[in-house]
């Protein structure tokens, strides 16, 4: 028996139909299950977000660098607002406007006048910021500012003005201000507006120190108000790890002291000072300037954020000469006794010339004597008798070209490439620390290595962990052996001549605590290279070396940005560096 036409058409439909719906339930019952359950408890109920503890920071003697403290959320429910709010709005940013710090250089004062200007811009702003918030649509609730003290807290609730409230918030809290900034970092805020790591010890641990956040889930009724006997799901917040590092604080103070002193001194843009455990790697002071403070980060250049000790790359010049010479020695192609035949005079590559520092030559000079004199044409003399192969090799191994992996965000390592990938000229001028591009650390870790008895220490600042009242102790094992301990005992030695008898170096002898002690050392200025050309003007100005030399405890580098005064490393960051090593002798009570 035929169905007529219409009834079949109705049963294809209908059939149809039966599929789509059937498949819809499929994919809502097994594809979809998760998302709409979800949909469906959130309905039943809410959710309380449950913030973990940021974990400290504390230095070698476990006082705090970073911690927290209380602070306050001030909001606004729209709703009971009265009044004007333009008007409201000024209010609140005048209070506001006093807590936002005038950032300065760090050798400038502002003046009165530009200060009541800056203040009456900041409160502007601040006031139009603040309009604008309130103006958001169809919003009950709105933030208005973040991480209050207590003392702008009773300032605000003095205006007595309907509509604002405050919530407790925790605030990270750097005791020391401005002290080690750039090996602490500073915590900002991710894309969602939760709290991040930036930067040094705070981006580098993020994970440990963030810990993970807890949720509690309250069951609530159709009008969304809690069941005082509804079910509860809680999930615990687990703190952050806390770091115990190797700063000392004290080492940290001083070194920061001698470095702004310098820089004041000579006129220079900026400065990096570093004092590393020349047995351990262990870091005790790392300084830059200009630097910030990383509770106020905000409101200083973002220029500043970065870690120019690891992140900023530069020609080293002259105190490359040691790690090029100890090279050369450890491969037996010369000694300190060995003569330059090629030293009386400039130095033909093709078509440049390479001259001496002070145009002065030094015939028939021994390799001590190169290092006395930091000539130039010396040290290409003992590039030629190593061999560019083996130059390039050397300074691989010593660390160059690579990243110290150091716990800290932002380092640049630079590169080494082959040796057929340099002209003759490059080959002659790396002998002498030009042409290669290094970071302060890596400079700091190589002579670590010749103070090391020839092996290659690995820079650290992390010594401990904190998690959940267990101790966990890191482990930094040393780097390989780059040289023997008979070439870095030759080295040394030859660097204590150069300490004491160099006429470019600073004298030690003017202080005269440094009289009975032993320092290696070396200075160095190199040309600033911009764009593959380098400045008629500026230097990169340094002192590195370690002590006491015969059974060394610290490698310290002083370096200056483009020093006005004078360009010379032994005149401008010789007198920091010895500095250093007196405060180091009287803090730690180093006997000669």
């Amino acid at each position: 028996m035929r169905f007529p036409l219409k009834v079949r058409l109705l049963t294809i439909i209908f059939f149809v139909g039966f599929v789509l719906v059937l498949l819809r339930l499929i994919f809502l019952q097994i594809f979809s299950f998760e998302k709409y359950a979800a949909q469906a408890e959130a309905q039943h109920f809410y959710s309380l977000y449950l913030p973990a503890r940021r974990g400290e920071i504390l230095a070698s003697d476990k006082i705090a660098l970073a911690s927290n403290k209380n602070s306050y959320l001030l909001y606004a429910h729209l709703p009971q607002l009265s009044g004007d709010r333009s008007e409201l709005s000024d209010k609140i940013a005048q209070i506001l406007a006093q807590t936002v710090p005038i950032i300065a250089t760090d050798s400038a004062v502002v003046p009165p006048d530009e200060q009541a200007k800056y203040l009456k811009r900041t409160q502007k702003d601040l006031t139009q910021n603040i309009i604008d918030r309130l103006s958001v649509r169809n919003a009950l609730w709105v933030n208005l500012a973040h991480f209050l003290d207590p003392g702008t807290k009773t300032k605000i609730e003095s205006l007595s003005l309907t509509g604002l409230g405050f919530t407790p918030e925790e605030a990270r809290d750097y005791p020391e201000a401005s002290m080690a900034a750039h090996l602490l970092g500073f915590v900002g805020s991710d894309q969602n507006g939760n709290p991040k790591g930036y930067f040094g010890l705070e981006g580098y641990y993020d994970r440990e120190l963030s810990g993970r956040a807890g949720e509690l889930r309250i069951e609530k009724d159709a009008l969304g108000r809690p069941i005082a006997i509804g079910n509860e799901i809680r999930q615990e917040k687990q703190d952050g790890r806390t770091l115990v590092t190797t700063i000392d604080r004290g080492v940290q103070h001083f070194v920061e002291t001698n470095l702004k002193a310098g820089i004041s001194d000579w006129q220079a843009a900026g400065g990096t000072a570093i004092v590393m455990d020349a047995k351990t790697g262990a870091i005790l002071a790392l300084v830059n300037f200009p630097n910030y403070d990383p509770g106020r980060f905000p409101y200083y250049p973002t220029e500043r954020y970065k870690n120019p000790a690891v992140a900023n790359l530069f020609e080293p010049g002259s105190i490359m000469k040691p790690i090029i010479m100890a090279a050369a020695i450890n491969d037996n192609k010369l000694t300190p006794e060995s003569r330059c035949d090629k030293c009386d005079g400039p130095r033909q590559i093709y078509n440049f010339y390479i001259h001496t520092f002070d145009n002065h030559y030094h015939p028939n000079e021994t390799m001590t004597e190169v290092l006395i004199n930091s000539d130039n044409t010396g040290m290409v003399f003992v590039g030629e008798k190593l061999g560019f192969p083996s130059l390039l090799s050397y300074l691989s191994k010593f660390g160059f070209g690579q990243k110290t992996s150091v716990d800290l965000e932002e380092e640049e390592g630079g590169s080494l490439g082959k040796a057929d990938d340099y002209y003759p000229i490059d080959q002659a001028t790396m002998a002498f620390g030009q042409g290669i591009n290094v970071n302060a650390l890596q400079m700091v870790r190589a002579f670590g290595a010749l103070a090391n008895g020839g092996q290659l220490p690995t820079p650290y600042l992390v010594s401990q962990i904190i998690d959940q009242g267990q101790t966990i102790n890191l482990a930094h094992p040393p780097g390989p052996r780059v040289v023997s301990e008979n070439t870095a005992q030759t080295i040394t030695q030859m660097l204590v001549q150069v300490a004491n008898k160099s006429p470019e170096h600073f004298p030690k002898d003017r202080i005269p605590l440094l009289a009975n002690f032993q320092i290696a050392a070396k200075s160095g200025t190199a040309q600033i290279a911009v764009g593959g050309k380098y400045q008629s003007s500026g230097t990169i100005a340094s002192v590195i070396g370690y002590f006491p030399a015969a059974n060394p405890r610290f490698v310290i580098l002083a370096k200056l940005n483009q020093p006005e005064i004078r360009p010379w490393g032994s005149d401008t960051a010789g007198p920091i560096f010895f500095a250093i090593v007196r405060d180091l002798i009287q803090y730690y009570g180093i006997s000669p």
